[in-house]
């Protein structure tokens, strides 16, 4: 299946119509995801809240985002947040380390829970008794409502983004050192 793009102009129209911000509205993601109105506005609403109103620091939401797109094999997801962290000043090891968090020994406990929490979603849709007691102590009931919604957000745009092949953006280069999942 491939879903196809709406022109940038096209879909900055349909964005504005449905609330999303020019420059958003002309990324591949969204001139994919405009071609539904209806469904683009909200989806657009809860990602723009996660990334930019959220209470979850930006590292941990990063860490999520980029093991979830690793997960999925979503080569839009996760390439584009690799830029996304690296303009967050997360170091490139700590990007790269989602790919295998387990030989990567830059991560704190919390990232690890976090990490942990990714893959516990991804495979049960369910965090670990011990994963929740370590986010416990770290985040509090808001912010890991808001964690639980972050993994479950980018699982559902990579669920988007392979089924209907968005391709990368122009200035998003491709897998890092050439290493797809």
């Amino acid at each position: 299946m491939t879903i196809p793009l709406l022109t940038v102009e096209e879909a900055r129209k349909r964005g504005l119509d449905a609330g999303i911000q020019e420059q958003m509205a002309g990324i591949n993601a969204f001139r994919a995801l405009l071609q539904n109105t209806v469904a683009a506005g909200p989806a657009a609403k809860l990602l723009t809240t996660l990334l930019f109103n959220g209470k979850v620091d930006a590292r941990s939401r990063e860490l999520v985002i980029l093991r979830t797109g690793w997960l999925t094999r979503s080569e839009y997801e996760f390439c584009q947040h690799v830029g996304v962290a690296k303009r967050l000043n997360i170091p490139e090891a700590d990007i790269l380390g989602v790919r295998d968090p387990a030989s990567h020994d830059g991560y704190s406990d919390i990232d690890r829970a976090v990490i942990a929490m990714a893959d516990q979603l991804h495979q049960n849709a369910q965090v670990s008794a011990t994963t929740w007691k370590i986010l416990e102590r770290a985040f509090s009931p808001e912010q890991l409502v808001e964690l639980v919604l972050i993994a479950g957000n980018w699982r559902m745009l990579a669920g988007f983004f392979n089924s209907a092949k968005v391709p990368l953006d122009s200035q998003v280069p491709s897998w890092p050192e050439g290493k797809a999942p």
